[in-house]
């Protein structure tokens, strides 16, 4: 298989669907512009899975500042009261984290334990609470700090998703003589995101667009992975530092560092990195794949790197959870002739374009 889906009617057993020698790979996006996660049809899946949600929600409520809505209410209770409370500044980027943690509670709670994990942006985050290294409780915490930081460090700016291989980004910043303009995370050989200062984020996404090269705004309101960041990686780092780093329980590897962490490195910097340096996520998804991964599973709504990791790696095995629109049959591995379009769904650090839906996402406006 390349691809396991499950029918929105019938039940969810991830650790059926696996053979007895399968290693997964937990793969946690970047949080942002996502529609809601849909908590409630993972409870759903069976009373593990619920409670595993359910302890998830309250564990991340408890590093949330006073005044926050509550997480369990509104993405588990009653989620037709999120968008309401995805206007105030930082919820949906919460949101994002909380579920990816809840998928990777519930996965293990229905019997499927990774082997690997690996982190894309803000992912980073949850995949180092999967490891074990931080508390969920000071996840959030840390999520909350990054919000307030990127959001002061990096307005101004943003990032834009090209239909390009690196080479042919750094193309299109060069014709449109944008050099404020970087290349900050490779996604899938032919998806790159940049990032850069408003104006000549614009007149990058002009030139790539009249080359014929597909381009799309994404919803994220600052930098990030950008040189013009540098201060406001050590300022969260000095933030989040004085929360407790426990050993590893599982491989965790960075799209950033280009290898898989260790115990003796200083894992509150790693995070800081992400901030200002790029991301190669193909690189880390094969790493992964060498390693001994033989399953990559999406922790989180939608599929936007289970398809980075079917662009990536030749014949990647790949199945999602049901936190939207389950997939209603086989959806096979992308061919070569659709790697383009594909692509445009392999969605950047923080979410889908602007007005783009990845495969079972809806963008939320107010992000």
């Amino acid at each position: 298989m390349s691809h396991t889906s499950f029918q929105p009617d019938g039940p969810f057993d991830p650790a059926g669907e696996l053979k007895p020698d399968d290693v997964c790979a937990f793969l946690f996006a970047g949080t942002g512009s996502a529609g809601v996660p849909d908590l409630p049809s993972l409870a759903r899946s069976g009373p593990a899975a619920a409670r595993a949600a359910a302890d998830v929600l309250d564990a991340v409520q408890e590093g949330l500042p006073d005044g926050w809505p509550s997480l369990r209410a509104i993405l588990l209770e009653d989620p037709a009261g999120y968008r309401a409370a995805a206007r105030a500044p930082g919820v949906a980027q919460l949101a994002g984290y909380a579920s990816s943690v809840a998928v990777d509670r519930a996965l293990r709670a229905m019997g499927v334990q990774p082997g690997f994990a690996v982190g894309q942006s803000f992912g980073e985050i949850a995949a180092m609470v999967c490891a074990g290294v931080f508390a969920i409780a000071d996840g959030a915490r840390m999520a909350v700090s990054l919000v307030d930081v990127l959001a002061r460090r990096g307005a101004g700016g943003g990032m834009a998703l090209l239909e390009a291989g690196e080479d042919g980004a750094r193309a299109c910043i060069d014709a449109a003589a944008a050099p404020e303009v970087v290349v900050a995370c490779l996604n899938a050989p032919s998806v790159t995101v940049v990032s850069g200062p408003d104006a000549p984020l614009e007149a990058v996404l002009e030139t790539a667009r009249a080359t014929g090269v597909r381009a799309v705004r994404l919803a994220v309101p600052y930098l990030s992975h950008h040189p013009a960041m540098a201060g406001a990686d050590d300022e969260w780092y000095a933030t989040i530092r004085a929360f407790p780093q426990r050993p590893l329980e599982l491989a965790v590897h960075s799209p950033v560092r280009g290898r898989a962490y260790r115990d003796d490195d200083d894992l509150h910097r790693a995070l800081a990195d992400c901030i200002v340096k790029p991301v190669q996520l193909p690189e880390a998804l094969r790493a992964v794949h060498a390693a001994g991964a033989t399953v990559f599973a999406e922790a989180g709504s939608g599929n936007a790197l289970c398809q980075c990791a079917r662009l990536s790696v030749p014949d990647a095995q790949t199945f999602l959870v049901p936190l939207r629109d389950r997939p209603r049959g086989h959806v096979p591995r992308p061919r070569a002739t659709e790697t383009a379009r594909g692509a445009a769904d392999a969605i950047g650090p923080d979410g889908p374009p602007v007005g783009k839906s990845a495969p079972g996402i809806t963008p939320d406006p107010q992000v």
